[in-house]
């Protein structure tokens, strides 16, 4: 089959259209001439004429008659097709698989995903929780949409859209002593909500004030473990870690309840509002912390994928 038989139809279905070249050039915004010489070579290409140019206005041969039968089916297919793919880009369904840590998905991400799903509700939302590089190498092997994560992916195989910036806190149960001298460094629920936190009103905590006393830990590999050890490490502490839990709402619980101090985000603060702690300020480039959402870089997005990293762009979160 000569697949080029029906090269350049759309010059001859002008012309057809028009019953004159001198019309179908002009609107075609070319010269008479060009479109000649095009029809010609089309006419060549197949072996017959397409036009009887010896009438007024211009007709068509027998065989001109069947080539303009055969192209109107091609344009009916391909009307077809192309309002087959309007329609998928224009519906929002399908599923959206999201891969964060709970801190992010659970404190930061529910605005955004209340939103969605009462503008979107034909859009099945998963989420998959889970450490950094589990996510990536799920993100990478196509079984996630998009990840959440403090930690920067690669800008090669990645793009990236900044969500929000986190601050650790210190927690300190609000009766223990401790805090009687500490009052120049105390914050109060108030206070981290007003982001007081963010400013240099308050100085920085010596944290070594807490030397001997208990600390409730995340678990190993996790990024707000590894930036509590490397702050024991900076200033010479080995304090007693009687528990370690996987998830920082939990720590912030058993922190409230009097059990331990521990580190903990302005986001989950903002979500849980516990006002049975008192906060203190850490150095920031230790504990300040971009997160973006990540998504593959040259991956076709669908439909919902845009409309939600449209909403997170257009949604400003606390």
């Amino acid at each position: 089959m000569n697949d080029k038989l029906f090269n350049g139809y759309g010059y001859v279905y002008e012309v057809y259209k028009t019953r004159s070249f001198s019309k179908a050039a002009e609107n075609l915004f070319i010269s008479q001439s060009s479109l000649s010489a095009t029809i010609r070579k089309i006419e060549q290409r197949i072996g017959v004429d397409i036009f009887d140019r010896s009438t007024v206005p211009i007709g068509l041969t027998e065989e001109g008659a069947e080539y303009i039968k055969a192209v109107e089916k091609i344009m009916d297919i391909e009307n077809y097709f192309t309002s087959r793919v309007q329609r998928l880009e224009e519906m929002v369904d399908g599923h959206l698989a999201i891969g964060g840590s709970s801190i992010y998905v659970s404190h930061v991400m529910v605005p955004i995903l209340e939103q969605f799903t009462k503008l979107y509700p034909g859009v099945q939302l998963r989420f998959v929780e889970g450490g950094s590089r589990q996510l990536e190498k799920l993100l990478s092997e196509g079984y996630l949409d998009m990840v959440i994560d403090n930690r920067k992916l690669s800008e090669e195989h990645y793009d990236s859209l900044p969500l929000i910036e986190d601050c650790l806190l210190l927690a300190v149960p609000k009766d223990w002593p401790v805090n009687e001298s500490l009052t120049q460094y105390q914050m109060t629920l108030t206070d981290i909500l007003g982001k007081k936190h963010l400013t240099d009103e308050v100085p920085l905590v010596p944290l070594q004030s807490f030397r001997d006393l208990p600390f409730l830990l995340l678990r190993a590999g996790n990024d707000t473990r590894n930036r509590a050890d490397h702050l024991f490490y900076q200033y010479g502490m080995s304090p007693p870690v009687p528990l370690k839990v996987d998830q920082q709402a939990t720590a912030l619980n058993l922190a409230s309840r009097g059990l331990a101090i521990t580190f903990i985000s302005d986001c989950v603060v903002h979500s849980m509002r516990s006002d049975r702690v008192l906060y203190y300020r850490l150095p920031p480039e230790d504990v300040r912390r971009q997160v973006h959402i990540f998504c593959r870089r040259n991956r076709l997005q669908n439909r919902s994928m845009q409309e939600f990293l449209k909403l997170v762009e257009n949604t400003r979160l606390s």
